[in-house]
Order: C-alpha cells, then sequence, then structure tokens
C-alpha cells in the first residue's frame, strides 16, 4: 500500500507580525513624506507671497523717494516724507532782491506740466516752510516757448527766492508725500499740503483718495533712515522691512540715493 505525504506551506505568525511592523513603518514614512512635501510647498506658497508683497511695497517706494527734491527726504518714527519732483529745467531770470509773479527758463519737459505744481531753488533744511521768502513759490502755470524759446513761470502770488542756484537749476515740485508703517499695514498718504513740522500718523490723512494701503504683515515699526549728503557722496535712505505670516517671514534691506545736485 503506497501512502501519500501531504506538505502544506504558509506564513508563520512571527513571519506575518515582522511583514506587518515593514508596512506599518513604509506607511509611516510614506505619509511623512507626503505631509512634509504638502507642508514645504504650503511655505513655499506663503513666502512666494510675502516676498512678491515685500518686493511692490519696496519698488513702490524706491521708484518715488529716488525723484525726491534735494534736501526734503525726512523720517520720523514709521514715517517717511518727501517732496516729489515732476519736472526740471534752468531759468534765465529770477526774483531775488524783489518780489516779482513770474520769471523766465528754458523749456521745460514733460509738457504740458502737472497742475497745482510749485517751483524750487536751491532747496535746504527749511524747504518745508512757504512762508515768506522761501525756497519753494507759490503754484504756478508754465506757458508755451516764445520766440526766444523761453517759457515763462507765472506763480499765483508775488514771491522772491532766498538764494540763487549755483547751477540756475529750478524744480517743479508736488506737494508732499509720506509713507508710515502703522501697525503691521504700510500706508501711502498724499494731498495734506505742506507742515513745517513732520507731521505723525494722527496728522494724515484717515480716508480714501488720500490715503491708500500698500502692504500688509509688515512687522518692521521704524523701517526707514536717511544718512544725509555730504561732499563726497548723495543722500542715502535705507529701508529695512520684514514681513510675516504666521512662523514665515521675509526680510528686505534696500538703499535708495536721493539725487543731491540743486
Amino acid at each position: 500500500m503506497v501512502g501519500w505525504v501531504v506538505r502544506q506551506s504558509g506564513f508563520t505568525l512571527v513571519e506575518l507580525v515582522t511583514v506587518m511592523v515593514v508596512m506599518g513603518i513604509l506607511a509611516i514614512g510614506t505619509v511623512r513624506f507626503i505631509s512634509d512635501s504638502s507642508t514645504g510647498f504650503a511655505t513655499t506658497i506663503v513666502r512666494t507671497e510675502l516676498a512678491g508683497d515685500a518686493r511692490f511695497a519696496i519698488d513702490r517706494i524706491t521708484r518715488e523717494v529716488r525723484a525726491a527734491l534735494p534736501e526734503s527726504v525726512r523720517v520720523t518714527g514709521g514715517c517717511i516724507e518727501f517732496i516729489p519732483v515732476a519736472a526740471a529745467s534752468t531759468y534765465t531770470t529770477l526774483p531775488i532782491a524783489a518780489s516779482a509773479s513770474s520769471f523766465k527758463a528754458v523749456p521745460i519737459e514733460p509738457m504740458p506740466v502737472p497742475v497745482g505744481v510749485r517751483a524750487a531753488v536751491y532747496p535746504d533744511s527749511a524747504t518745508y516752510q512757504l512762508s515768506g521768502v522761501s525756497a519753494i513759490s507759490p503754484t504756478v502755470v508754465v506757458s508755451a516757448p516764445d520766440g526766444n524759446n523761453e517759457v515763462t513761470v507765472t506763480m499765483s502770488a508775488a514771491h522772491r527766492f532766498p538764494v540763487e542756484s549755483p547751477s540756475n537749476r529750478f524744480f517743479l515740485v508736488s506737494d508732499p508725500v509720506s509713507f508710515c508703517v502703522v501697525g503691521e499695514r504700510l500706508w501711502r498718504y498724499q494731498g495734506y499740503g505742506f507742515l513745517t513740522t513732520q507731521p505723525g500718523v494722527g496728522g494724515l490723512p484717515s480716508g480714501l483718495p488720500n490715503r491708500a494701503l500698500l502692504a500688509e504683515r509688515v512687522t518692521t515699526a521704524i523701517p526707514f533712515t536717511v544718512a544725509p549728503a555730504t561732499l563726497v557722496r548723495n543722500a542715502v535712505v535705507e529701508i529695512d522691512m520684514d514681513f510675516a505670516r504666521g512662523d514665515d517671514e521675509v526680510s528686505l534691506q534696500h538703499l535708495v540715493q536721493v539725487r543731491n545736485v540743486p
């Protein structure tokens, strides 16, 4: 009689437990990898958005400050203020000894000049002082060139300037502009006129159109400093701003040269 022996094969309990442990480790690693990748992607998006906000704000401030009237940039607290230049040219006559309502100049580019601008000649630390004899005139209008290729700059009231410019240069300027950090927001202010003392936030406009929001999540309370001009270099404005959202932060430092040719 012939007998047959049937052998059955399978996994032992130890082998099953080992496989389960290995699979658990792989699953945990896979989940952690996916989680870390998702977190890294989200962090990259946040930092990209912060960097975009920071670049926009810095570029806007840089573009405007670079065109500021010499000696007009001043800083207090979290605010920077300056007088924007709309155009510039050279004059051929200028009221110095006595007040006059107009003076002659070389044609100005670009033409026509904006409405409400003022003439500024050889600005100094008292630039914002408009009463009496001052470096900035009342508002002006500019005529078309005459037969001598000169324009007439007519002031809204008789005025005289304190001194001549060494290069006979004058500027056409708009009203002052301020950038301020309030809380964690960066605001731009305009339309508040010339004030002898730099205004704080309480003395600036509180609504549109003279207050505009440029950026949020600014964590630097005092982001502006000014190095005054010397005989060997122009004035320099340093902008140092931190932008943060949650645990993510972007820091930008930027230097802006302000022309120093009065």
